[in-house]
């Protein structure tokens, strides 16, 4: 890397995700590079299991056990945490905003219970909190809920935010048991062994929970939140609903009033017809419905689950930051006005 300005990164967990932004940094070094005139380089490496067998690019020499030992690191610029739950992320994310440190995260439960913590202390310290992966994997949902619904009212969001529920609901419109789904699903790594919070909804909740906060700047708490999981169907109502030309969907959707604020909020298992937009999102893939006053109904949609999705939006995330450095992104200026409490989205740093 001799001549070339480079930023070191701290990486929080090295599994299926984190191994996928080691994979998408070094295929797409070259092209990051002429992008955003800096070099990524990870620098340290915190895992639970050092001994594990990891991605070809993980050096030993860059692994440790202790998330402090990266997050305290004089030479990290960047901090990007793939470990998922509570703690220790919330207090490795903490630690490294205290440091006045940029973190990237997919860790949606821990934003949606403790987000406002989160943000606030990025805020004291000067530093940003992005979080692109932490809703819809590959597809752009916070990016454009921050670039473009200014001029419009958004007046519902609605869409399939969990890959492993509608995997299951799409192999049970086939034939499949649930159980039978559900087995499939955890081989192919879409599931967890635990897949507790696919199914009951809690996933769902959390990115809703997410994809408010981002719209609104205010969280919702979960006890307003209707929802109700997949484990609820039969396989009877499975067969009733394609007998009619259905097909059940975990939606999650929430509608506002003309002043912005949510007024009802749900995750459940709907029976959609074949007029739905969101009837024709099968498999892992994910899709987002926003409605706007002026421009009605804009659907995304793309891979909601995977390595290098997941990674994908960490590394859009990074190189947002590293193109354009505004101090302030425009939902953080209307906070200023009592508008939102905001959230900014941009990194503000320089190559070393």
């Amino acid at each position: 890397m001799t001549g070339q300005a480079c930023v070191r990164i701290g990486l929080l967990g090295c599994g299926v995700v984190g191994g996928g932004v080691v994979e998408a940094l070094a295929q797409n070094r070259e092209r990051i590079h002429q992008y955003a005139g800096v070099v990524p380089v990870i620098h340290r490496i915190a895992v639970r299991d050092a001994g594990k067998t990891r991605h070809p690019e993980v050096k030993r020499r860059q692994l440790c056990t202790d998330w402090r030992a990266v997050v305290e690191d004089g030479e990290v610029d960047v901090v990007i945490e793939v470990m998922g739950g509570i703690e220790p992320a919330r207090s490795a994310i903490l630690a490294a905003l205290c440091a006045g440190k940029p973190v990237i995260t997919a860790n949606k439960q821990l934003l949606a219970l403790h987000g406002p913590e989160l943000m606030e202390c990025a805020h004291r310290h000067g530093a940003t909190l992005h979080y692109e992966a932490s809703v819809l994997a590959g597809i752009p949902a916070i990016h454009t809920l921050n670039t473009y619904f200014f001029a419009n009212r958004v007046r519902r969001l609605r869409g399939i935010v969990n890959g492993t529920s509608n995997y299951i609901l799409t192999r049970m419109t086939e034939g499949q048991s649930f159980a039978e789904a559900l087995a499939e699903a955890q081989s192919l790594g879409y599931a967890e062994a635990n897949p507790s919070q696919d199914v009951n909804g809690d996933d769902a909740l959390y990115k809703l929970q997410v994809l408010i906060w981002t719209l609104t700047g205010q969280p919702l708490p979960p006890a307003l939140i209707r929802k109700r999981g997949i484990d609820v169907l039969s396989a009877q109502e499975v067969w009733e609903a394609k007998r009619q030309g259905k097909r059940w969907k975990l939606v999650a959707e929430a509608e506002f009033d003309a002043a912005g604020n949510p007024v009802l909020a749900t995750v459940e298992p709907i029976a959609l017809a074949v007029d739905d937009p969101l009837y024709h999102v099968d498999g892992v893939a994910n899709a987002l419905s926003i409605e706007g006053d002026l421009v009605g109904s804009v659907t995304l949609m793309g891979p909601g689950a995977g390595a290098l999705p997941t990674a994908s939006a960490i590394v859009e995330d990074l190189l947002q930051g590293l193109r354009a450095r505004p101090s302030r992104c425009p939902r953080a200026e209307m906070a200023e006005r009592g508008k939102t409490a905001g959230w900014d989205n941009r990194l503000n740093l320089m190559p070393v």
